[in-house]
């Protein structure tokens, strides 16, 4: 594939990022994935179809990793697909073939099930394990080094935001103003003791979920809060820019999801 010049490069990352539809956060992320895809031989297009931002590390979905490793030349042949357990067996000319099982006591001792997506799809979230452990003993290459998107959200890695630093406003100081020698037995009124600024608080992080509902009507995200108040995500009171780490990366990452959830 012919390269991109990196000025079009970066206008087609601005075009990604103002678009909101796949999860980018902002021009410099779809940035760096586009220049990702083309170390890979890729367009830059595929950033959306293919890649997430998740905990401020691309991450590859599971239909991608499995849709690169049969155009590979590999093959999966699955055997058990239940919300109890999931199985498959992937063969590659250069590995060999490996079954890989994944059930959801392996996802309980792993402290998985606490996420609330493992709780809504168990299935769908086994398969994506299985997947990413089948691929990556089996023809890692596919890969690029990329986790799945699950995968990095169950680290429960800190959300990387930017944040601005607050500008620290000094006070003036009291001036000193010593009399004249030839007056000095003449008494001299002190003077006025200027006003002290007050220095700004500090700017709080960007909210991941004012961002993804930013072109939502009120109706809707008192939508989103009334149904994650119900579903005893947060408290009453509370909206929805208080839904926790964990949920909100999830509804970044699947936004899709998130907001068919609450019928929007």
């Amino acid at each position: 594939m012919q390269l991109i010049p990196f000025d079009q490069l970066a206008m087609m990352a601005e075009v990604i990022a103002d678009s909101k539809c796949f999860g980018i956060q902002n021009a410099k992320q779809a940035l760096a994935l586009g220049i990702l895809c083309q170390a890979e031989g890729r367009h830059i297009g595929e950033v959306g179809r293919d890649y997430h931002i998740i905990s401020g590390k691309p991450t590859l979905k599971s239909e991608a990793m499995l849709a690169r490793f049969q155009a590979a030349g590999g093959k999966v042949e699955w055997h058990e697909y239940t919300v109890e357990s999931v199985s498959g067996t992937f063969t590659h000319p250069q590995a060999g073939s490996l079954k890989v099982t994944w059930t959801i006591q392996d996802a309980k001792r792993a402290g998985l099930l606490g996420n609330p997506t493992w709780q809504k799809y168990p299935r769908q979230m086994l398969r994506n394990r299985v997947t990413a452990e089948g691929i990556r003993s089996t023809y890692p290459g596919v890969l690029s080094g990329c986790y799945t998107p699950e995968e990095i959200a169950d680290l429960n890695l800190p959300m990387v935001v930017e944040t601005v630093q607050p500008i620290q406003i000094e006070a003036p100081k009291q001036l000193q103003i010593e009399a004249p020698k030839e007056a000095a037995s003449v008494p001299t009124e002190a003077p006025k003791e200027e006003p002290k600024q007050e220095v700004p608080e500090q700017i709080s992080a960007v909210n991941l979920m004012d961002r993804l509902l930013a072109e939502k009507s009120k109706a809707q995200k008192d939508k989103v809060t009334a149904g994650a108040i119900k579903r005893g995500w947060i408290q009453e009171g509370q909206t929805y820019r208080d839904l926790p780490v964990s949920i909100q990366t999830q509804a970044v990452a699947f936004p899709e999801r998130f907001f068919s959830a609450f019928g929007i």
